[in-house]
């Protein structure tokens, strides 16, 4: 008897042993996505925040969804040949998708051909490509917003303003805006629509304009501030309202009014929703400006890049637009709500 109880054990040993060895197959392996991102420029204080919620984003889906996502990010400092070259390194490491924020959106096609030869999907922000280079792969596709959103804000801003105060704003009496514009970049979609939009906007609401300047400042707010002070040289206490691309270079356009110490602060529009530029809001010294939502924009990409890696497709809750296309809409911001959207 004690013979068979020790047999008895001895199986029962050994078989908890040979269980505890074999695989268990109901343990789920950890799925490893990999997203590469390349951004056109480190030095934009608004794409860098685009480029901040992505990563955040996808750190909180892969805590959500129990997947390992690998996010690497690289800099192009504004050159398509280095931005081509970062994608093609991205591809032959194996990276599921990538998130490309163009250099040059006029000059994709490198980009595109090499996503297209190896099956790779892109999501390309901010610098929206030309249609037809969209339509050339089926794994393309495009976060931003619609640069006719923004102008039209910022005519309504101005329009508003001069409803409420024209005497006050036209400091040469003479019944007509004089104006400068400050252009974001050469050949910039968003740019060249968002100015032609502003103006338009505001000359559709019975207001004459009269510019004095249109420069070019590239985003970029000491280049804002230089152009703004030459302009001040030649016309010290002419300019009586600034339309600029960004909130970067109208802050660039307030540092060359203070330096210059000009009396009568012209008026000032801007986008992107800058927290510098929301604070002067609520200080009265910026009237506005057309949040460019940074952070619903990472969140979208985010999504769309996990769920294309990680299902072969777009999430079913964001819309696209023509199958393409992710807009994200701007939000109007004045002294009347920009308590809203300053963080304390």
């Amino acid at each position: 008897m004690k013979k068979v109880s020790l047999l008895i054990v001895f199986v029962l040993v050994v078989g908890l042993i040979w269980g505890c060895n074999l695989p268990n197959n109901d343990v789920e392996e950890v799925r490893t996505i990999k997203v590469g991102i390349t951004m056109y420029n480190e030095f934009d204080p608004f794409t860098e925040e685009i480029r901040h919620n992505i990563e955040n984003n996808l750190t909180q889906i892969a805590d959500r969804q129990n997947v390992e996502i690998v996010t690497t990010t690289v800099y192009s400092s504004q050159n398509q040949l280095v931005q081509n070259d970062q994608v093609e390194d991205f591809i032959e490491k194996g990276y599921d998708i990538i998130c490309v924020n163009l250099v040059d959106r006029t000059d994709p096609s490198v980009i595109i051909e090499t996503a297209k030869s190896t099956d790779t999907p892109i999501v390309f922000f901010n610098r929206e490509l030309v249609e037809d280079d969209l339509k050339r792969f089926d794994k393309l596709y495009y976060v931003g917003a619609e640069p006719e959103e923004s102008g039209k804000i910022q005519g309504e801003l101005v329009l508003s303003a001069l409803e409420k105060r024209f005497d006050e704003i036209d400091i040469s009496g003479d019944g007509v805006i004089q104006y400068i514009l400050l252009e974001g970049e050469v050949g910039h979609q968003d740019a060249i629509i968002r100015s032609r939009v502003s103006v338009e906007t505001i000359l559709d609401g019975g207001i004459e304009l009269e510019r004095l300047g249109d420069e070019i400042a590239n985003w970029d707010r000491k280049q804002a501030q230089t152009k703004v002070t030459s302009l001040l040289q030649g016309y010290p206490r002419q300019i009586e309202l600034v339309i600029a691309n960004d909130d970067n270079m109208a802050l660039g356009a307030v540092d060359a009014m203070k330096i210059f110490r000009v009396q009568n602060m012209p008026l000032i529009v801007g986008v992107n929703g800058d927290q510098e530029v929301l604070k002067y809001i609520s200080d009265g010294v910026i009237e506005g400006t057309a949040l460019n939502n940074a952070e619903a924009k990472g969140r979208v990409i985010a999504e769309m890049a996990y769920g294309i890696a990680a299902n072969g497709k777009v999430p079913d809750d964001i819309n696209l637009v023509d199958g393409k296309y992710y807009y994200v809409p701007y939000i109007k911001i004045d002294r009347s709500n920009v308590k809203e959207y300053i963080e304390e």
